[in-house]
């Protein structure tokens, strides 16, 4: 009996150490500089996943290719909103909602919408790093100027759910976010297994500078 009961013993700790080996990636809270703009009436997560809303919103002088590539900085203009700064929550089921609300982009339950996050990482070069994603409800992730992940769906989302791999550069890799959302909640939660600092993107004519906190957690 003795023997029984320490076998189930280990059985359970070994269960509880896989699953706390699952949840060790740390989430990317920032801070990033975001944006929302509008989808078409109804059009919001996954039917707008392949729709440049920052050009739709700007006129074409903001599109998804151009920030992904060369970045942007604090205080840069996407129609008639500002980029700007605001770390977002590692946990909940609204905290692209409660961020973006918090620092005047939008006011109440917005609906119908594409968030975008940007932040740059001082890192070094590593091929084949994994990577993880949790959205409500779609998502496609950039990473130096390349679609590394995407999916096209409605759902909710309170942790990770997708798994992909990246590769990162020496020095600075630029991470671009997207998360439409169609109603409800509003998250987004990005984890990167790699040691490296987020950077604080200044406004225009001012040079960049490391956080003295690596916030990765």
């Amino acid at each position: 009996m003795k023997k029984h009961v320490t076998f189930l013993l280990i059985c359970f700790a070994v269960v509880l150490t896989v699953a706390s080996i699952g949840q060790a990636q740390k989430k990317i809270t920032g801070p990033w500089l975001w944006m929302i703009a509008p989808t078409a009436a109804g059009q919001g997560g996954a039917a707008s996943t392949d729709i440049d809303t920052l050009a739709k919103a700007s006129g074409g002088s903001v599109t998804a290719a151009g920030v992904a590539k060369n970045g942007v900085k604090a205080g840069d203009k996407c129609g008639k909103l500002n980029w700007t700064w605001g770390e977002l929550s590692a946990t909940g089921g609204n905290n692209v909602n409660d961020i973006v609300t918090k620092i005047g982009l939008g006011k109440g339950d917005i609906n119908d919408h594409d968030s975008w996050a940007y932040l740059e990482l001082d890192a070094s070069a590593k091929k084949g790093v994994t990577a993880k994603a949790g959205s409500d409800d779609s998502v496609v992730v950039w990473l130096n100027g390349k679609v590394v992940h995407k999916n096209a769906v409605n759902r909710g989302a309170g942790d990770f759910q997708d798994t992909f791999k990246v590769d990162l550069i020496d020095g600075i890799n630029r991470l671009l976010v997207k998360v439409g959302e169609k109603g409800g909640g509003w998250s987004m939660f990005i984890g990167i297994d790699a040691n490296f600092n987020v950077v604080a993107v200044e406004s225009a004519g001012k040079l960049s500078t490391t956080w003295a906190d690596i916030k990765n957690r």
